[in-house]
């Protein structure tokens, strides 16, 4: 009973957690790449500081309440490091005072080239740096720093991928051109598609232990890897997703071969494909079947602006699909290609030019914005 009492226990009883705090906890929680403990200690925090009883957070954390009485004690002298196992008592519970964190944040917000960082990212060892030199001041974890980071405002993402050849400007203009011909041919019944490839990787893994007397264990490992490529054509009317396996490798002739299958398996008279600049699909072979009275006299292509595949809708079904199977190692190519097959043809999509999902980067380096 002594903690009991040292800590004020009541069944009703709350722990102070600020918004910033609060959103961190959350996300520690969500993460299924951090340990058990920390979710759990997350958690009861995240209930204590909304005046759950300690009887019932020991419940859903599946710990004694005692246990939960010493985690919120552990908060209240070390906050956010004593979430982190193993990290209470160490060096992660030094922690710089409201002015020094001013300070620091007034010094993150220039340019990192002005702050002496060798890049024009900040990385963790560069904060770890900057902490250390003005404050005298150092956490044994990484995730200390991104945390500090965070209480700062500021963002540990990269900025957006972009390639050097990529004209903002131009794809802006080119998009606008897009949509206002595809909104002009779906008004006027047309069928449109936008298509694209995909590749799709299989690797099995098998792993055997060799132990001849007298020896020493030796490791065998094993890897088969085969790929699969699909042509893919989503309707921006029904929404569903048109999907042919390819032969070989993605080039000229299995495009001709895709777009005619998908030309004869659509009823509607005139179609447009909206494709990128890959060279096969603006190969002379391929534009010369657009032509009247050539194989694909039926389809008109509609090309996006270079270096730009986040803005075909296909391309985030890709993503998705490749996304959904990809925490389960199948026994076989089959059956990896036959999930990913059964994924995109099994639902209807929402992807349009109007409607397409933000790309995400998420590492450990800080991009300073003005």
């Amino acid at each position: 009973m002594d903690l009991l009492c040292r800590f004020g226990y009541d069944r009703g009883m709350q722990v102070e957690v600020t918004p910033e705090e609060t959103a961190v906890l959350i996300r520690w929680r969500k993460r299924s790449d951090n340990h058990v403990l920390v979710r759990m200690k997350a958690e009861a925090v995240l209930y204590a500081s909304e005046g759950v009883g300690i009887d019932i957070i020991a419940k859903m954390v599946e710990r004694a309440e005692r246990t939960v009485l010493e985690w919120l004690a552990e908060w209240r002298a070390t906050r956010m490091c004593s979430v982190l196992t193993g990290h209470a008592g160490n060096q992660n519970a030094a922690k710089l005072t409201r002015d020094q964190k001013q300070e620091l944040k007034k010094i993150l917000a220039q340019p990192p080239s002005e702050t002496g960082a060798r890049t024009g990212f900040r990385d963790v060892p560069a904060i770890r740096d900057v902490v250390k030199i003005l404050f005298d001041v150092e956490y044994q974890a990484d995730s200390s720093y991104q945390l500090l980071l965070r209480l700062c405002g500021l963002s540990l993402e990269l900025p957006d991928p972009f390639d050097e050849h990529r004209d903002e400007k131009a794809i802006t203009r080119r998009m606008a051109e897009v949509k206002a011909q595809v909104k002009s041919l779906l008004d006027q019944g047309w069928e449109v598609c936008t298509a694209d490839e995909a590749r799709l990787e299989h690797e099995a893994e098998t792993r055997r232990m060799q132990l001849p007397k007298g020896q020493r264990t030796r490791p065998s490992v094993d890897r088969k890897k085969t790929s699969q490529s699909f042509f893919g054509a989503l309707s921006l009317t029904s929404k569903k997703v048109k999907l042919y396996p390819i032969e070989g490798n993605q080039n000229t002739e299995q495009t001709i071969l895709a777009l005619d299958r998908l030309q004869r398996e659509t009823e509607t008279e005139k179609i447009a494909v909206v494709l990128d600049n890959a060279r096969s699909h603006h190969a002379k072979a391929l534009t010369a079947l657009h032509e009247p009275g050539q194989l694909l006299e039926r389809i008109t292509p509609v090309f996006l602006p270079p270096y730009a595949p986040d803005h075909n809708p296909v391309e985030h079904v890709w993503n998705a699909a490749k996304s959904n199977i990809a925490n389960i190692q199948r026994e076989t190519p089959e059956e990896t290609f036959g999930a990913f097959a059964s994924y995109i043809t099994g639902r209807t999509v929402d992807y349009d030019f109007e409607h397409l999902p933000l790309r995400e980067t998420r590492n450990d380096f800080v991009s300073w914005r003005p």
